[in-house]
């Protein structure tokens, strides 16, 4: 049988709560509107003192195998996919890979595979993606899609840099610290799996609307995001892009239990839903599946989010084994798509 799944997931958040009305009191200069009311964003997980890309993405990869049949050395490949990459405090690294430290680490065997990508905060679903067409290729068998997000540097910079009340930095107050690994195999039958091959779609032009840089005032790291065209561009195009994506398959929304979003803003996923239903339902009908929403208490854990919020409603019993979920990608970049799956027994840690 060939038909890629999700086996197990480890996320692991940092003890640390930081709300965004604490960030708030820290600011010269306050926004000029409710920031938690417009993102529904009311705290986030915040890194210790020891703790870095490459340690996020340590525990919440040990916490997958902990759950998971597999042991390390059962893994053919591993892929890192944080768009931070600390380790050992805040020093950023290039090379080596992530990938290659979490290997050796983990114990897995030095014939597997290893490498780091970035694609913003899709690149969990863009290691998603790869996993599954190597397992669909027969080139491997089992595979750990990780990321550690150690970002609230860039809310550390954002707080002492803001000086306009509508200023580039301020998508920085909205994120926070995680880890997040799955495992990827081959279902024993067609209860599980992935429904349909996942499907993502950049919009290159875009690229420029949010970019990551060292702070030119600070020896911190900065973000700037041109927020509002973000999300014009992304409302925009997403309905287009998932109804393309549910006719070439033959799906509709009705196929789905769960829609699990990019956790940006309470506002943003509520104006993509409300954009996509008249081209996704049939027959006129205004259903949609019931949209997971973590971020009002881990607020936007980027390249991790989608699976922080998957965890999350796991973890409460909301999503069950059989349960159809529909991942809607929407990142900078800008990059928009969806991935289908039907999730089985997954073990969570």
């Amino acid at each position: 049988m060939d038909n890629p799944r999700f086996e197990s997931l480890g996320v692991y958040l940092p003890e640390k709560i930081v709300t965004t009305q604490a960030l708030i009191d820290q600011m010269e200069e306050k926004p000029l509107f409710d920031l938690e009311d417009l993102t529904g964003i009311r705290e986030r997980r915040w890194r210790g003192d020891d703790e870095d890309s490459l340690s996020l993405a340590m525990c919440a990869a040990k916490k997958c195998l902990n759950v998971s049949q597999y042991k390390a050395t059962d893994i053919d490949i591993i892929i890192s996919c944080s768009i931070t990459r600390f380790k050992g405090g805040l020093n950023y690294l290039f090379e080596p890979a992530l990938s290659k430290s979490l290997k050796s680490d983990l114990g897995m065997r030095p014939s597997a595979i290893n490498f780091d990508i970035t694609n913003a905060c899709a690149g969990m679903m863009s290691g998603v993606s790869i996993v599954y067409d190597m397992i669909k290729a027969g080139v491997v068998k089992s595979g750990m899609v990780v990321s550690g997000e150690c970002i609230t540097p860039i809310t550390e910079t954002a707080i002492k840099e803001i000086k306009d009340p509508i200023d580039a930095q301020l998508a920085s107050l909205t994120v926070g610290d995680s880890g997040a690994a799955c495992i990827i195999d081959n279902a024993m039958d067609d209860t599980e799996g992935f429904n349909v091959p996942p499907d993502l779609f950049c919009v290159s032009e875009y690229a420029d609307l949010c970019f990551g840089m060292p702070s030119a005032q600070h020896s911190g790291v900065a973000m700037y995001t041109d927020s509002m065209a973000i999300h014009k561009e992304s409302i925009e195009r997403l309905p287009v892009i998932l109804q393309r994506y549910m006719q070439q398959y033959g799906l509709s929304v009705e196929d789905f239990d769960f829609a699990i979003p990019h956790q940006t803003s309470t506002r943003a996923i509520d104006a993509g839903v409300e954009a996509c239903i008249p081209v996704v339902s049939k027959d006129g009908s205004d259903y949609f599946p019931e949209v997971v929403i973590s971020l009002d208490r881990y607020g936007n854990t980027s390249s991790t989010s989608h699976f922080v919020a998957l965890y999350d409603y796991i973890k409460q019993g909301k999503i069950q084994p059989g349960a159809r979920i529909l991942f809607l990608i929407m990142a900078s970049g800008i990059m928009l798509g969806a991935v289908a799956a039907t999730i089985g027994d997954i073990k969570v840690d």
